[in-house]
């Protein structure tokens, strides 16, 4: 044998199982010269085997396995008499020979332990809490057969594929998709949570918060910049098998790969029996290196049940700031933006004010973003502000199902088309520039924290019906690229008491965590003014007000509210609104931008001057002019297929029929002789005959039913 360094680790442990070969021939006669030689020989090997080991500088995979799983000299050829038996024929025919079957623990400790032959420490070799059984390295059956383990050979004859019981449980991570720093700007806790990464030391971190916020993302950047290998495991597969094996093996592989294990999604242990805390903390407290937990929520184990240092590190939800930060190192170079390439800058900061999303989902809005760019044309994806901002809208839109229905955006309108005096257009757009500075002002700025809670925006729309309070909502909300989320109040009220409270704090939480814009039309049902308390209904009253009055104060998004009756609205919400906008009915020239405003382009509409008079005469809301012309388009454009005018007698009766509908009188003082006999020959005479063909030709008309 060469007294030259190995050139690899098979080499190497070539050489081992060739000395253990001679302890396993010198077990043929232990007591004759050829098993005295044999051990000899088996010696001096061992002498040079360490020289070359010594003389060496590559990665003994053999040597690393003895560290890793602390063995002693006598375990460690446990080990390679397991794999001789495995990988050699001669080997296994000897086996045969001396045992009549496989390898035993018998001829096993014969062959490593011989001088300690009939000592109770031989029987240590194979105790249940030591690294060969314990650690599941071989496999001892009841009938005294010993097997090395299939993931212990592969691994010692170069393989580092997953344990077949693993597999589907648990992964290597990959790289990381950022920097630690990135994910937690605190330089002096990275430089610990590297630290403590990469000790040999156990240890047990949890770390928590709400999905998405990064946590798997800095478990892999920590172990990346610490050098170490991270494991995850899912601790949902986990438990799908038997979970004190499972966690056996994981921690086995751990030690193969010399590796940072991650425990993901650790509730469903620490919320069960005391059994499957206890049997992962043991196998933690026992492994020399850190061991992540990853869970939702704040928890620390009861007693002393973890036998190492325990640690705990809250990702909490990020601030305008970090989100700036995020958005800027993910997104991608402006070359992959449509022309003209927008600045990434003001790209971050406008996302981040506008979204409240976790590193998680801008990751994957990013993702979304470039997929709606490939699908919009062929050839290299070239991004655009809008696909963002859809992408984060999908994102948000999971959740606020039970209690509130998205209302679509007002399809090519923005707040310039909202027909508001100068006040009330003054009032929407300081509204508007609130909400999308809140994040600059309330977290870069440091306002937020003078303000403690109530870092939302609570805003109410007041006026008439049909003066536009919706529409400016759903047109707020456009303009700052978010979801309107009207809510229903008829899902939310209920008849038990306490059920309401528990409603009204669920939608406010899925609000929260889906970037929502929540939108309580006819808010004076659910805001009314507090009574005197006169039977026990009204205190329960008085109750959910007072905890709807706390959330809303609570809230960190934007709440707008409508009513048609300010008067009824709760005084103690006034104290809490940070805008008031008033919506009057229009006056004239508003009425005549309204009704201008009201036809597509393919439609005539009358001529200016008509639509002038018709604005003069009629003082109605902007709701009810679009009942009117809605109406007389369906009454002519509907009848006709070759139809394109609407004329200013449709319009007349159109407005005839809504004032009928509204329980208004229509005289000819309030129309005028000319639109009053319009409107008494097409709706009223009709009204007052029946459509009735006395020839008896009824085609084209409502059936009507004879009387006798």
């Amino acid at each position: 044998m060469s007294d030259d360094g190995y050139p690899d680790s098979l080499t190497h442990l070539r050489d081992e199982l060739a000395r253990v070969y001679l302890l396993l021939r010198a077990c043929v006669d232990p007591e004759s010269d050829d098993g005295a030689d044999c051990r000899r020989e088996a010696q001096e090997m061992a002498v040079l085997i360490g020289k070359r080991v010594t003389a060496s500088t590559v990665h003994f995979r053999l040597s690393a396995l003895v560290d890793a799983f602390g063995l002693d000299t006598r375990q460690r050829d446990v080990v390679l008499l397991c794999l001789l038996a495995e990988v050699d024929s001669d080997s296994r025919r000897l086996v045969s020979d001396l045992t009549g079957g496989p390898l035993t623990v018998d001829l096993v400790l014969r062959a490593v332990v011989a001088d300690l032959a009939g000592m109770p420490e031989t029987w240590l070799v194979f105790a249940a809490e030591g690294p060969l059984v314990g650690d599941g390295l071989v496999i001892a059956e009841p009938s005294g057969a010993l097997q090395l383990a299939d993931r212990v050979t592969r691994h010692l004859l170069g393989s580092d594929l997953m344990d077949d019981q693993l597999v589907g449980i648990v992964r290597q991570a990959g790289q990381a998709r950022c920097r630690a720093d990135v994910l937690m700007p605190d330089h002096d806790r990275v430089a610990a949570l590297c630290l403590l990464a990469a000790e040999r030391e156990p240890a047990m971190l949890l770390l928590h918060g709400r999905p998405g916020t990064g946590r798997r993302t800095l478990a892999a950047a920590t172990c990346e910049e610490a050098g170490v290998t991270l494991l995850v495991v899912d601790v949902r597969a986990a438990l799908a098998g038997q979970w004190p094996d499972i966690v056996r093996l994981c921690y086995r592989e751990a030690r193969l790969r010399d590796a940072v294990i991650c425990w993901h999604g650790v509730e469903p242990v620490i919320n069960r029996e005391h059994d499957h805390w206890t049997a992962l903390a043991h196998a933690a407290a026992t492994y020399p290196r850190l061991t992540l937990l990853i869970g939702d929520n704040e928890w620390d184990p009861p007693g002393a049940s973890v036998g190492c240092p325990w640690l705990r590190v809250e990702l909490g939800t990020p601030g305008f700031s970090e989100r700036s930060r995020w958005w800027r190192s993910m997104l991608p170079p402006a070359e992959d933006f449509a022309a003209p390439a927008p600045d990434l800058d003001d790209v971050a900061a406008t996302l981040a004010a506008t979204f409240r999303l976790t590193p998680g989902q801008i990751s994957a809005a990013i993702g979304s973003a470039t997929g709606l760019a490939r699908l919009r044309a062929p050839g290299p994806a070239r991004l655009t502000t809008a696909d963002l901002q859809e992408a984060c809208r999908r994102q948000c839109g999971r959740g606020l199902v039970a209690f509130a229905r998205r209302m679509p955006p007002c399809a090519g309108l923005t707040l310039d088309d909202l027909v508001l005096p100068a006040r009330g257009r003054r009032q929407l757009t300081e509204l508007a520039t609130r909400i999308a500075a809140r994040g600059r002002v309330v977290d870069e700025l440091g306002f937020g924290v003078r303000l403690g809670q109530g870092t939302g925006v609570l805003a109410l729309f007041t006026g008439v019906p049909g003066t536009g309070k919706t529409t400016a909502a759903r047109l707020l909300a456009a303009g700052l690229g978010v979801d309107l989320h009207r809510v229903d109040l008829a899902a939310i009220v209920s008849k038990y008491v306490g059920e309401t409270e528990k409603n009204l704090d669920q939608i406010f939480e899925d609000a929260e965590r889906t970037n929502a814009m929540l939108f309580f039309d006819e808010a004076d049902a659910l805001f009314a003014k507090r009574g005197e308390v006169r039977e026990s209904r009204d205190r329960w009253a008085n109750v959910e007000m007072a905890f709807l009055l706390q959330r809303v104060e609570e809230f960190s998004g934007v709440v707008i509210l409508a009513t048609n009756l300010r008067q009824n609205v709760e005084p103690a919400l006034l104290r809490r609104l940070h805008a008031v906008v008033d919506f009057p009915l229009p006056d004239a020239e508003s009425r005549r931008r309204i009704w201008r405003g009201m036809f597509p382009e393919p439609v005539t509409p009358p001529d200016p001057a008509e639509l002038a008079e018709l604005a003069e005469r009629f003082p109605i809301s902007g709701g009810d002019i679009r009942n009117v012309v809605m109406d007389a388009a369906f009454r002519v454009l509907g009848t006709d297929r070759n139809a394109t005018t609407i004329g200013l007698r449709d319009l007349v009766v159109s407005v005839g029929r809504e004032y009928r509908k509204l329980g208004l009188a229509v005289t000819p003082a309030d129309f005028g002789e000319q639109f009053h006999e319009w409107v008494t020959q097409d709706l009223l005479a009709v009204d007052e005959h029946p459509m009735v063909d006395v020839s008896g030709d009824n085609s084209g008309r409502w059936p009507c039913t004879e009387t006798s």
